[in-house]
């Protein structure tokens, strides 16, 4: 026992404890794996750039180049690619140190500490998978030989036998060195097969990531990509189940959106608010949470009904996009478990994965929402185009001509002209707040309006009351119309006239131009609101602009709009040419004012010329 204790007293040649081996002899320490963690391979850009020392921390090439340079008597020295010495050039200090304390075990383990067995275990992973042993040769002195040594050398027999003893004394060195040597072979052992370990882990971390990544590309729409997420991680897992929440913000509420093989009446046991829930908060932090037994850990909330559906032990982590938590996955078992650290990292992967493909699966129902409403915009631009008139009405003695050019598919703006027989026409120019959809369903319902109060009644300032009262009615709080509306005696050249909020309209008589006017509030705010009407005469070689604030707020990059004054001026310039031919030069004018800068309005004109 005596050489036993002395072994193990041995400098280390790994990290870990000295060890005995079943059979009672002297064991080796388990050895050390000197392979360097994955986040510094990964740092590696390429092999070129890689280093021995990578790969084998400098102690264990110095056991081996001492153990070398013991066993086969010679110098030795390992040194890197650039020539450069690694280790020492010598047999280190502490190689001869055990190699001391190896010997003066066997010392003082009498004369049969030579013949003792030595084992070194394989571990991995702090598990012994096997050991790897040495039995010494036996050496023994016999008279015989002595006396042969000693004829042919002619020395004494004595002489003899002490040369003998002197070779078995050599034997123990070597013996030193050996065992020190079968540390190493233990350790490069242990090396392969973690390596090996770690390689079938990776393959099947990347396998499992194939196949979910193969699944959730054949689903179709968001919710069949997360029921097959949870399903083929409870499968990959081996679990018993897995759930699937996913993050509402406004709620501060993680919502259950898939899970496998989990009862409803699990899953109605109450809403899990993150603000309540420290494992969840954990979670969306980036931290994996584990939880050995649902039942008695005081972070879960609902541990009774943990125990009645069946439910131990739970892995909770989050699932993350672009460094933004969406929500967090668990697995479930039904037995007390502790994950390893490869199952976490597993779910980690898949979890990155599902999040991108639960993203892609939003982004895809987005762009199948986004070409259906688009869709519908054209439908709707359709029909709203149909209720502009597709061109002026042609009468005896008037030119009348209107342009219509919406900012988007879908305007706010709008005119019409309303026949009441041969001899009196209706005049409507009207701009809607806002636009997009809720201004063209507005105009929709404003232009329809209009045209049944104009068809019964024959008052004009009653015709604008009631609109404005079916507007109201219509209409929430800042939503408004204005209004232009006019109705033109064909036979008596008069036009009766009300305004609502608009812009006024120009009269151009003799190179003077003046406005049409006054008006009264928006329609859609005062259900109450009292509207007056003007008449004016026509004469001939009168031209009556009408339009909407689009032609004077369109506005250039340093910040002008086009104004009234700029209005004016090119009105009086483009007097003479045929009222289509002044509604496209007005509107070229602003385009030409403009640029490149954006239009953010709708512009509508009606231009009517006395040409008899």
């Amino acid at each position: 026992m005596a050489g036993i204790e002395a072994a193990q007293r041995i400098p280390e040649l790994t990290s870990t404890e000295s060890t005995i081996s079943a059979d009672g002899s002297a064991a080796m320490p388990a050895p050390r794996v000197g392979r360097p963690a994955d986040n510094e391979i990964a740092d590696l850009v390429s092999l070129k750039e890689a280093s021995l020392t990578d790969f084998l921390d400098v102690d264990t090439l110095q056991d081996i180049q001492d153990s070398l340079a013991s066993v086969a008597q010679v110098s030795a020295c390992i040194r890197d690619a650039r020539g450069q010495p690694l280790t020492q050039p010598t047999v280190s200090d502490r190689f001869q140190a055990r190699s001391a304390a190896i010997a003066a075990a066997q010392r003082d383990g009498g004369p049969d500490s030579l013949n003792q067995p030595f084992s070194a275990p394989i571990m991995v992973a702090g598990i012994r998978l096997g050991s790897i042993s040495m039995e010494p040769h036996h050496h023994r002195i016999d008279a015989a030989r002595a006396d042969e040594l000693s004829t042919r050398f002619n020395i004494k027999p004595a002489q003899a036998r002490e040369l003998l003893e002197l070779c078995a004394s050599e034997s123990a060195v070597q013996r030193s060195a050996g065992i020190q040597f079968l540390q190493l072979l233990a350790s490069a052992i242990s090396r392969l097969c973690e390596q090996e370990m770690q390689l079938r882990r990776r393959i099947v971390e990347l396998s499992t990531l194939f196949h979910i990544s193969t699944i959730t590309a054949e689903a179709r729409g968001l919710a069949q990509t997360l029921d097959r997420v949870t399903q083929s991680v409870a499968q990959a897992m081996g679990a018993k189940a897995c759930s699937l929440r996913l993050l509402d913000d406004q709620r501060d509420e993680l919502v259950i959106k898939s899970v496998y093989n989990l009862s409803d009446a699990y899953l109605r046991k109450g809403p899990i608010l993150v603000d309540k829930s420290g494992v969840d908060r954990e979670a969306l932090a980036g931290k994996v949470v584990q939880i050995v037994d649902m039942t008695t850990d005081p972070r879960i909330a609902y541990r009774e009904d943990a125990r009645r559906e069946g439910i131990a032990s739970v892995l909770c982590t989050s699932l993350s996009y672009q460094g933004h938590p969406i929500g967090v996955i668990r697995v479930y078992t039904d037995t007390p478990k502790t994950f390893t650290s490869f199952e976490i990292r597993l779910l980690q992967s898949i979890a990155n994965q599902a999040a991108a493909a639960i993203e892609n699966a939003r982004l895809q129902e987005e762009a199948i929402e986004k070409v259906r409403l688009q869709r519908q915009v054209q439908i709707a631009a359709e029909v709203q185009r149909r209720m502009i008139p597709g061109r002026a009405p042609s009468i005896k003695g008037f030119d009348i001509a209107a342009l219509y050019v919406p900012c988007f598919e879908l305007g706010g703006d709008f005119y019409d002209f309303i026949e009441f027989g041969p001899q009196s026409l209706g005049i409507a120019v009207a701009d809607i707040v806002g636009k997009g959809l809720p201004a063209s369903i507005l105009m929709a319902s404003a232009r329809a309006s209009i045209r049944a109060y104009a068809s019964d009644i024959y008052d004009l300032d009653e015709v604008i009351s009631r609109v404005n009262k079916a507007i109201v009615a219509d209409t929430q709080s800042g939503e408004f119309v204005t209004l232009w509306y006019g109705t033109l005696e064909l036979t008596s050249r008069r036009l009766t006239y009300a305004v609502a909020g608009h812009d006024p309209a120009l009269l151009l008589r003799d190179g003077t131009i003046r406005e049409l006017g006054p008006g009264g509030m928006v329609l859609g705010v005062d259900p109450n609101e009292k509207y007056g009407k003007h008449i004016l005469d026509i004469k001939k070689g009168d031209c009556i602009l009408i339009y909407t604030d689009g032609l004077t707020d369109a506005m250039n990059f340093n910040g002008e709009s086009f104004g009234r004054a700029r209005l004016r001026e090119a009105y009086l310039r483009f007097a003479d040419l045929p009222a289509e031919q002044i509604c496209r030069q007005l509107v070229w004018e602003t385009r030409r004012f403009v640029g490149l800068n954006s239009r953010v309005d709708d512009t509508t004109l009606v231009v009517i010329k006395a040409v008899e």
